[in-house]
């Protein structure tokens, strides 16, 4: 076979991929993302109602102005006020009943989405700590703070006996907002230890450790077996890269009607450690 005959091949493959593929993006299809994690913590309560965005356009969110929106359980049932656009407040007055199913009703433009949850009771944060890390174990390209000494913290907990429970933990500088990315926290079900004492649990990581004066916040949320699965599947969407990771695919969501988002409603415990 000569190289003339190679050209023309090439030539012929190239001559394939010179036509514009016009691909549906789908744009037109917007869903109602739905986010609300609600808790007995003395602090506003809220739900968030928007639309989904064009992967490939702005990224800035479209909020719904003018939803209902109701939380109710077996004997009450609240109306949230749009404080915000797009952002649903429950009353001040608004307490929660552990061990109650609640059901959160969102009514946008006459269409209805529904989703349940189950209001865990938090076990006790015991032993709420804090340790010095050893520099010559840090890589100190990850560390963000310029001291001869940083700490992480530690705490206790016991698991409630009985099946599907799934706990969420984060810890965060107190003043700052690294307490509101999931990225920050971590979680785990008590499929295989059921009922037991975790005991010298560590959350900090090396880009957001404490120095000494520092006020360390730790948070703990009771939120059940399929809510750890919903925040797999986030992490396992964003968190990506490696040879063996599945097909992208939709993250689950527990409401009816066609809305993307999760609703989580638990029992949290919070505590305060300052560094010294």
């Amino acid at each position: 076979m000569n190289k003339l005959f190679y050209i023309i091949i090439l030539f012929s493959f190239t001559s394939c991929f010179k036509d514009r593929i016009e691909i549906d993006l789908n744009q037109e299809n917007q869903k109602i993302v739905i986010t609300a994690w609600i808790t007995d913590l003395d602090e506003p309560q809220f739900v968030t109602v928007g639309k989904t965005v064009n992967y490939l356009g702005p990224v800035s969110q479209e909020f719904v102005s003018g939803a209902t929106v109701k939380l109710s359980n077996s004997t009450d049932e609240f109306f949230l006020s749009e404080v915000e656009v797009g952002r649903y407040y429950l009353p001040g007055d608004w307490t929660a009943e552990l061990g109650d199913t609640y059901t959160l009703n969102v009514l946008v433009d006459d269409k209805e989405y529904v989703a349940s949850h189950l209001m865990r009771a938090c076990p006790e944060l015991k032993n709420v700590d804090f340790l010095e890390y050893d520099l010559d174990d840090v890589d100190e390209e990850e560390v963000t703070l310029d001291s001869f000494h940083i700490y992480g913290t530690t705490f206790d907990f016991q698991d409630v006996i009985g099946d599907d429970d799934a706990y969420y933990a984060i810890d965060y500088l107190k003043g700052t907002m690294a307490g509101d990315s999931m990225r920050n926290g971590a979680f785990a079900n008590d499929d295989f230890v059921d009922g037991e004492y975790f005991g010298e649990i560590e959350l900090s990581e090396y880009d957001r450790l404490y120095a000494e004066g520092d006020t360390a916040v730790v948070e703990l949320f009771s939120i059940g077996d399929e809510s750890a699965n919903y925040l797999l599947d986030i992490e396992s969407e964003i968190f990506r890269g490696g040879p063996f990771d599945a097909p992208p695919a939709n993250v689950r969501t527990n409401f009816t009607g066609g809305a993307v988002g999760y609703f989580i409603i638990s029992g949290a415990q919070v505590a305060e450690v300052i560094i010294e």
